[in-house]
């Protein structure tokens, strides 16, 4: 069962503790093909993902392709997310490991979390892409550039979903 985290809208800004809350609901939900999984989104949402070349443009359209078949073994593990706060919006970027059966991915990850017309938190939009190898920068000038490209990436990512109003 899906917790609803819910606040008065407007009247309380998304907190670091709320969006880590989420967090471990789509690491869950994920994990266990449960049709929660879809109810962590927006309606509106937007997607890009591996399997699809366009951007998907809505939560039923993202549900109708990326099904989740109960009794598929998953694992995740999320990565060192990095949760900025911008007002009543977070977004979020890391590294992930999937694990579809024998199959191991990595992954980079943003989302754009915000709050829906009752003010339960939503993911407005994800953006998920493959990486190579794990993330484990080896020098002090690698990690800067892991810095750079989750900081370019949050610009994208905000650019794509816009201002909040």
């Amino acid at each position: 069962m899906t917790v609803e985290i819910v606040a008065s809208v407007g009247t309380e800004a998304i907190t670091r503790e709320a969006v880590e809350q989420l967090l471990a609901e789509y690491q869950s939900t994920y994990e266990n093909s449960s049709p929660d999984y879809f109810k962590l989104f927006a309606a509106d949402a937007t997607f890009f993902v591996l399997s699809v070349p366009n951007r998907i443009d809505s939560r039923e359209e993202f549900q109708r392709v990326f099904a989740l078949t109960p009794g598929t073994t998953r694992r995740s593990q999320l990565l060192s997310p990095e949760i900025r706060i911008m007002g009543d919006t977070a977004l979020v970027s890391m590294h992930s490991r999937v694990a579809l059966g024998d199959e191991q991915h990595y992954l980079r990850e943003s989302l754009v979390v915000t709050r829906d017309s009752r003010g339960a938190l939503r993911i407005a939009h994800l953006h998920i892409s493959p990486q190579e190898v794990p993330a484990v920068p080896d020098t002090p000038e690698r990690a800067l550039e892991e810095i750079a490209v989750i900081e370019e990436r949050t610009a994208t990512t905000a650019s794509t979903v816009g201002t909040p109003k």
